[in-house]
């Protein structure tokens, strides 16, 4: 019997032993992946976006200002304002379509704005799924938390942001005539 003893001891010091190991290395990694003070934790600018938006995200004509009545004269077909309090630093925000497919737009009072508070804002405000390994399509949507359109892709053109229905191309092309 105390050989069985002696074991069963050794046991539950291996268990302290193992135990006390994890806890020190969590600790240690929770201690150096905490922030630090330097400047090279300032959020990246939009433009350097993680690899997960670079296909769903774009980043146009940044000398340029649009306003609603560019984008109707451009033959985007408005449809429904939303409020601007869902959207943080947002002066306006119209649902519509162009080709056949909803866009939303975002307008901010700069290019900055819109490329930094704005992009932040979309890339929460698309479909999230597939930067957890998921597919397009599962269940984020715009600025009306009401609307059934689900955005999959953002375009910032200028100081506004549009969020696109299908993938980047219908943004873009709106961009483009935008710009002409």
């Amino acid at each position: 019997m105390t050989s069985l003893a002696s074991l069963i001891n050794l046991t539950n010091w291996g268990r302290l032993a193992l135990l006390a190991t994890l806890i020190t290395v969590f600790s240690l990694l929770i201690a150096c992946g905490s922030g630090s003070d330097s400047a090279d934790d300032v959020a990246a600018p939009a433009t350097e976006a993680d690899d997960a938006l670079a296909e769903v995200s774009k980043i146009l004509a940044p000398e340029k200002s649009f306003t609603f009545d560019d984008y109707v004269a451009a033959g985007w077909k408005k449809s429904k304002q939303y409020d601007t309090e869902t959207v943080p630093q947002a002066t306006d925000i119209w649902y519509g379509f162009f080709n056949a497919k909803d866009i939303e737009v975002r307008f901010y009072e700069s290019h900055e704005i819109a490329k930094t508070a704005g992009f932040e804002n979309a890339a929460e405000a698309i479909d999230q799924s597939f930067r957890e390994g998921g597919q397009y399509g599962a269940s984020n949507r715009g600025a009306g938390s009401s609307a059934v359109t689900k955005y999959k892709a953002f375009v910032v053109a200028g100081n506004t942001v549009m969020l696109c229905e299908q993938s980047v191309d219908s943004c873009i092309a709106l961009a483009d005539v935008l710009g002409n």
